[in-house]
């Protein structure tokens, strides 16, 4: 393993795999295990049983319980598939609330990776309920891997969505090492919606989009990553989307500046993480890098 894996290795040591069983978290699963052996991370599978869906003590779990029994089997099939690639793993079943949990357990992990959609009938990792609260309140980076998606890590090329604003420089950060240690191209990206008012300053600063994407570059720089600037115009989603089709990892926070507030999660960025072609990384302003 080269140098920056393994600056990769140290950053993403443990990773969390939130998974109910059902058959479109298995791309997310896929994908997770072979970032792990990839860079020589072990992994947990957590399946929470909703304790509102049946009588239960939070922690305890009912081992009669159908429904323990199907979290059993999904974290079972986790770590056997992580063993057959050679990456350690193990497994926790709890009874409680799936968001509160998981985000518990990521405080002890660097990574989480999980899908958008759950077992019809659990929709435990369902977009706007479960995956935005866990996204919004993890402990670490967030990994989407939407249904279908292929359950291989690639990233020969990233995308970096940025509004430049204080709260993506984690994300950027996470971005441009993440792509180092993979030799990626990046591309820096930000869509200006119309909205922004800023006015050219007399050091020629331009709009605020053009500052965004050169902020990116200059870190690039710094870390021996070339970057690609993009300035578009248009509804930030619609073209965060479309661009995500030609890359294999697309990058970006959950707060924008307010006035664009390009990745304000639970409108842009929702919006984002449901439609994006490829898998999506969202860091919190403030997180470790």
């Amino acid at each position: 393993m080269d140098g920056d894996l393994m600056s990769i290795e140290t950053s993403y040591r443990k990773i969390l795999i939130p998974t109910d069983g059902g058959e479109n978290t298995r791309g997310a699963i896929g994908y997770a295990i072979d970032l792990a052996r990839q860079i020589g991370a072990e992994v947990t599978a957590l399946s929470v049983n909703d304790i509102t869906n049946y009588a239960a003590i939070p922690g305890e779990p009912d081992l009669e319980s159908p429904l323990y029994q199907m979290s059993q089997a999904a974290v079972r099939g986790v770590v056997e598939a992580a063993a057959s690639q050679g990456v350690s793993a193990q497994g926790m079943v709890v009874s409680g609330i799936p968001q509160r949990d998981i985000v518990e357990v990521s405080e002890d992990h660097d990574l989480v990776v999980m899908g958008t959609v759950g077992r019809t009938g659990v929709p435990h990792l369902l977009l706007g309920s479960v995956a935005e609260k866990v996204i919004r309140h993890a402990r670490c980076p967030v990994i989407v891997v939407r249904a279908g998606g292929a359950p291989v890590f690639r990233c020969e090329r990233m995308l970096i969505a940025t509004d430049g604003s204080d709260s993506s420089g984690a994300a950027i950060t996470h971005g441009l090492r993440l792509a180092k240690a993979f030799q990626a191209s990046v591309t820096a990206l930000s869509v200006n919606d119309g909205r922004d008012k800023v006015v050219e300053s007399a050091e020629g600063e331009g709009r605020t989009a053009d500052v965004a994407v050169n902020k990116v570059v200059e870190e690039g720089r710094e870390l021996g990553v070339t970057v690609e600037p993009v300035v578009m115009t248009g509804s930030p989603a619609d073209v965060i989307v479309e661009m995500s089709e030609r890359y294999d990892i697309l990058v970006m926070g959950t707060h924008g500046r307010s006035g664009l507030a390009l990745l304000r999660l639970g409108s842009v960025a929702e919006k984002v993480i449901r439609h994006s072609r490829c898998p999506v990384m969202v860091v919190k302003p403030g997180m470790r890098t």
